[in-house]
């Protein structure tokens, strides 16, 4: 499996008092809910990630590796979304010129176009390499626009966490 790709991060870390304390308080609730609204966030952000992500021509599809997890280490609760391929950076971001490699440009002619024919399907993917080289590729932002369309409903299932600490705690008292 390739190395996990750098991608920029978004930090949402909550802050206050009240929460604080409901975890000095609760530890192993307000761990179960802080990893449970967490994956429900995560589950949201993946759905809309892969809508915007861009179907190739296989057979590893990009938008078939988006994937959320959560990691526990104490207190400390971490949400993660992100892609193991190599190419999900310049996919999200774009790319300045350069001339990309000829092979998975003609595996992407012949899957895609559905151009049979080897010497034409070369022939296409040398013409897309050299529109690559000249203008690079524009990102198609699918992260960024995931999180931008629902940052707010996000927001609302975090902003939960204390309220459901509370209702939890409740039910064992």
């Amino acid at each position: 499996m390739p190395p996990e790709v750098n991608v920029p991060e978004i930090m949402c870390k909550i802050d206050g008092s009240e929460l604080e304390r409901l975890i000095r308080k609760y530890p192993e609730i307000s761990r179960d809910v802080r990893e449970a609204k967490i994956l429900e966030a995560l589950a949201l952000l993946e759905s809309a990630v892969k809508k915007g992500t861009p179907y190739g021509a296989g057979p590893i599809h990009l938008r078939d590796t988006v994937h959320g997890k959560v990691r526990v280490r104490g207190q400390k609760v971490t949400g993660i979304l992100g892609t193991p391929m190599e190419h999900g950076m310049p996919v999200e971001m774009g790319t300045k010129p350069h001339f990309p490699p000829i092979g998975p440009l003609e595996f992407w002619v012949e899957k895609k176009l559905g151009i049979e024919d080897e010497k034409q399907a070369r022939s296409v993917a040398y013409a897309i390499a050299w529109k690559i080289k000249r203008k690079g590729t524009e990102g198609k932002e699918m992260f960024k626009g995931g999180l931008d369309e629902n940052e707010h409903r996000v927001m609302s299932i975090l902003q939960d966490i204390g309220p459901e600490i509370v209702r939890r705690a409740g039910r064992v008292s």
